[in-house]
């Protein structure tokens, strides 16, 4: 007798599923005129399901009650529950809501068309939305159109007409359009109620009326209005002898701060945040902030207790802080440079409990310093030698080099440090050529977008447009230009006012990177527009 087996093997289910859910049939069909019912219903090939249907789903023009959206089986059902518009063509648009039940696969950007009327609108147009600081593409914009007649306020107050949504590249289509005029806003609606809530969202706009059928793209660029009113967001002390005032928006226009005990005030970069030190006040700091074009502002902010500063005093734990320059090396051009976390008097920084030692192999060296202070009070200063190239120093800065009547002292630290090279940097030459005579801020950035330089630049009526920058001593990399044009000369990038009609100030990119080489100089060129 002969025995044979067969090979097992596993129960195989066919090839996997990879295509999108297909259309079999559409009730009304797709594109109908006259229009006239509540229901519409698709037949699919295979089991649906929808995905993010609030947020994929657009309907426009809009209606006042978006439409029931429900699966059976292989159907789609959409149910109006009001009155639609009389010769309007409407479309659904779906965007990656649909997909089979089983596999996921997505039906893409799927439509469906109708009008109520006796045509269907056929007019299109598109346009591509870049943020006003980058100038890189903005995508999942809510794009707008409004009636032309429809006040400024018409954002604030009413979902839009049209709608459509940016993609990753930034653009925007609108299509199925009639034959008239309309006025465009963008917004980043981050609550997804289809209405602008102010500054709290960004936004983009063209003062002109947008026509369908313009064959010519529309570019907005997005940003983010300042606040009308200016207001104090938050005020804190983070230690004794320092506090902060934060403010809405850049405070341009402070002219004098005033407290019980303060020593110095300083505005920082972007002019939205106060730093106040003071010295033997408790409980409450009372701050007048005197503005020359709006009231003055009263702040009462908490402080240390006089029990408490009295602890932290015996405790040893109010001290002075160093932030320092120095890590492993120090550039050859630079000089060691030292922030305090608090100023303190000129006279009690003391030089002889500062040591700079210059390491040799087998022997080091004092070496002679200058401290580099203001006068007054103090917030930095710079230790200045006679600092050699690819050289090793050591920086003691011992405990009571500065002091405040014993309060407050500084903890004892040593710095270890080797001077660079000239030939570890690259020289940068660029010929800028400027559009027009204006006032401008050029802006050197890193690749990771970090500001390294910034310059101003105005011109005469005499003068070219054309200004030659030179940057020495940067670290070998890839840089990139930044041009704003500062019309007004605030020294700031601006952004613009919807009901003022004003668009951002205009800010130049030169997209192509400029690699920098060790021992390098390079020349380059660039025409800014």
């Amino acid at each position: 007798m002969v025995t044979r087996c067969a090979q097992i093997t596993p129960l195989s289910g066919g090839k996997k599923d990879i295509t999108a859910p297909k259309v079999l049939s559409y009730n009304p069909e797709n594109a109908s005129l006259n229009f006239n019912t509540k229901t519409i219903e698709i037949q699919f090939d295979e089991y649906i399901t929808l995905k993010d249907i609030a947020n994929q789903f657009i309907i426009t023009p809009q209606v006042k009650e978006i439409p029931e959206i429900q699966t059976q089986g292989k159907k789609l059902k959409i149910t109006f529950n009001e009155t639609l518009l009389p010769n309007t063509t409407y479309k659904l648009a779906f965007g990656n809501a649909i997909s089979d039940l089983n596999e996921s696969n997505v039906l893409q950007n799927f439509e469906y068309i109708f009008s109520t009327g006796s045509t269907i609108d056929s007019l299109k147009f598109q346009g591509k939305i870049f943020n006003s600081l980058d100038k890189k593409p903005e995508s999942q914009i809510l794009v707008g159109l409004y009636s032309k007649d429809s006040k400024d306020s018409v954002v604030y107050k009413e979902k839009p007409l049209y709608i459509s949504k940016t993609n990753l590249e930034g653009v925007f289509y609108f299509n199925y359009l009639p034959n008239m005029p309309f006025k465009i806003v963008a917004i980043k609606d981050q609550n997804k109620n289809l209405l602008y809530d102010g500054s709290e969202e960004q936004l983009a706009f063209i003062k002109e009326l947008v026509y369908p059928g313009d064959s010519s793209s529309i570019t907005l660029n997005l940003f983010k209005e300042k606040p009308s009113k200016s207001f104090i967001k938050k005020s804190y002390s983070v230690e004794y002898g320092k506090t902060y005032i934060i403010y809405n928006k850049p405070q341009t226009d402070i002219k004098t701060v005033t407290a019980k005990g303060l020593l110095q005030y300083k505005l920082n970069v972007f002019k939205d945040t106060l730093s106040l030190y003071y010295n033997k006040k408790f409980d409450t700091l009372e701050v007048y902030v005197n503005h020359e074009n709006q009231k003055v502002d009263t702040v009462y902010i908490k402080i240390s207790s006089e029990a408490s500063f009295n602890k932290q005093t015996s405790n040893k734990s109010i001290k002075y802080d160093l932030k320092s320059n120095l890590g492993t090396v120090l550039a050859f051009f630079d000089l060691p440079t030292f922030e305090l976390n608090v100023p303190v008097e000129s006279k009690n920084i003391h030089t002889e409990r500062i040591e700079l030692i210059e390491k040799l192999d087998s022997a080091s060296n004092p070496l002679p310093f200058i401290l580099v202070k203001d006068t007054g009070f103090v917030s930095s200063f710079k230790i200045q030698a006679t600092f050699k190239q690819e050289s090793n120093y050591e920086l003691t800065i011992k405990r009571g080099a500065i002091t405040d009547n014993g309060d407050r002292t500084n903890d004892s630290t040593v710095y270890k440090f080797k001077t660079t090279i000239m030939d570890d940097y690259a020289l940068l030459k660029i010929k800028l050529m400027f559009p027009k005579k204006e006032n401008y801020l050029v802006r050197l950035l890193n690749d990771k977008e970090q500001l390294i330089n910034e310059r101003v630049v105005e011109f005469s009526l005499t003068s070219t447009s054309e200004k030659l920058m030179e940057y020495n001593n940067l670290p070998p990399g890839k840089y990139f230009i930044r041009v704003v044009e500062d019309v007004n000369k605030n020294g700031l990038f601006d952004e613009g006012n919807y009901f003022l009609n004003i668009q951002p100030e205009i800010i130049f990119m030169n997209t192509t990177p400029i690699k920098l080489l060790p021992g390098w100089e390079i020349e380059n060129e660039w025409i800014v527009k």
